[in-house]
């Protein structure tokens, strides 16, 4: 073998090496491993359902203690006392109010180790009590999770917005960039 063939091999394989050091040290599990994709899932059911039911003290439990909470036109709400006290407050601003739909429609869902992303199209429709009416809303949402000892998934990070009506009118459908992305969508139990 020449001397330049052989610088070329050795280049290779010296990039090649340093680029598998730096993966392996990114904490990264390619592809993530069923279990903890189980336990996302399991987690997204969860957080729609909660959602679906209206139910603010199952939304507050799937907070991690130190989570922050971005949402529009507000200031950052930081720690999980502080989030469910605010989701608390909504319920008299929801008495009367039914959950029509509750959907999230999974764009892309990552988990690297124990770092969990995952955004998506968000829909909600709620019937008021007259004189208020029917609220509709289209949006993105953004979570950032944390795995538990347990393997559960925690929100550490929320933020979403609502689109603006002309988009929500004349927008196509994002494309689904991730195959095992996934779409919630519970029917509200129907109270006895």
């Amino acid at each position: 073998m020449s001397g330049g063939v052989r610088s070329g091999v050795l280049l290779a394989l010296s990039l090649s090496a340093v680029s598998r050091l730096a993966f392996a040290g990114s904490g990264e599990t390619s592809p993530p491993d069923q279990e903890a994709r189980r336990s996302l899932d399991a987690f997204n059911r969860e957080f729609v359902g909660a959602c679906q039911r209206m139910d603010h003290r199952a939304g507050a439990a799937l907070w991690a203690e130190d989570g922050v909470d971005l949402l529009p036109e507000m200031l950052p709400m930081t720690g999980k006392t502080n989030i469910a006290a605010w989701l608390d407050s909504l319920t008299p601003q929801m008495a009367g109010a039914k959950m029509l739909s509750c959907t999230i429609d999974w764009q892309d869902i990552q988990i690297h180790g124990n770092i969990a992303y995952e955004w998506g199209i968000n829909r909600e429709k709620i019937d008021f009590p007259p004189p208020k009416g029917r609220f509709e809303n289209e949006g993105k949402i953004l979570l950032i999770l944390k795995r538990q000892r347990d393997d559960s998934w925690k929100i550490a990070l929320e933020s979403w917005n609502s689109n603006p009506e002309k988009v929500n009118a004349r927008a196509p459908a994002p494309e689904k960039p991730a195959a095992d992305a996934g779409t919630y969508d519970f029917e509200p139990a129907q109270n006895p």
